[in-house]
């Protein structure tokens, strides 16, 4: 597995429990202009369920979703096949419909279609140019179909959403890996400090950033050292 996966995975992973708390609680906060989250995932299993639900409740059976478990029909590869092709085809003659596009790039990934699903990112993004989440969620794509490398095209998409955001913690997760697969260790640093002034710095994920932080800090001051 590579460091991509050790790095960007487990360090998103971590930063994500520490995120999500103001999220939840933005969302039960009541009425209110609807903010950007701060977050997005890139971990393909976390998404998967929640992205074949809303495709499912959008061009599927919304009652079905709601039913209780005894009623509710299976759903299959091919039931999920079918609703993702009716929502690509639906997509043909709505294009503006930046809703549609994120929908079906995170149901792309739900398929594991990652060449798809960057297409429908391309579609989005030229829609919302400005997005910090998508930008970031483009590059995570994209990096999966050049064999989990975020050189080149996805490094630079993060770069733009770290322009948008400098904050953002995926982004700045997926920087200091890719920096680090790369082999640019100190580069690496900086970014993942970042992250780590951001979370309590007694928790575990605290600690594993910092065991990441550390590694790279090791690397650095060793050159030929990996």
């Amino acid at each position: 597995m590579t460091s991509f996966l050790l790095g960007a995975i487990a360090l998103v992973a971590t930063a994500l429990a520490f995120v999500l708390a103001p999220l939840l609680r933005r969302q039960t906060a009541g009425p209110g202009p609807r903010r950007d989250r701060d977050w997005s995932p890139i971990a393909i299993g976390l998404l998967l369920p929640a992205a074949a639900m809303a495709l499912y409740a959008a061009v599927g059976a919304p009652q079905a979703v709601l039913a209780p478990p005894a009623e509710t029909p299976a759903i299959g590869p091919a039931q999920i096949e079918a609703m993702v092709n009716r929502l690509a085809e639906r997509l043909k003659n709505e294009p503006d419909d930046a809703e549609g596009w994120r929908m079906l790039a995170h149901s792309y990934e739900t398929l594991r279609r990652f060449d798809a699903a960057v297409d429908a990112y391309r579609h989005l993004i030229a829609l919302e140019p400005n997005n910090a989440n998508e930008l970031t969620d483009a590059a995570v794509a994209l990096g999966m179909t050049l064999n989990q490398d975020l050189s080149g095209e996805p490094e630079r998409l993060i770069d733009r959403a770290l322009a948008i955001n400098p904050n953002h913690v995926q982004a700045l997760a997926l920087k200091g890996s890719a920096a680090y697969e790369r082999g640019d260790y100190a580069q690496a640093i900086p970014p993942w400090k970042k992250i780590l002034a951001m979370v309590p710095q007694e928790s575990d994920m605290a600690r594993s950033i910092a065991a990441s932080v550390a590694k790279a800090e090791a690397f650095a001051a060793t050159p030929g050292r990996r």
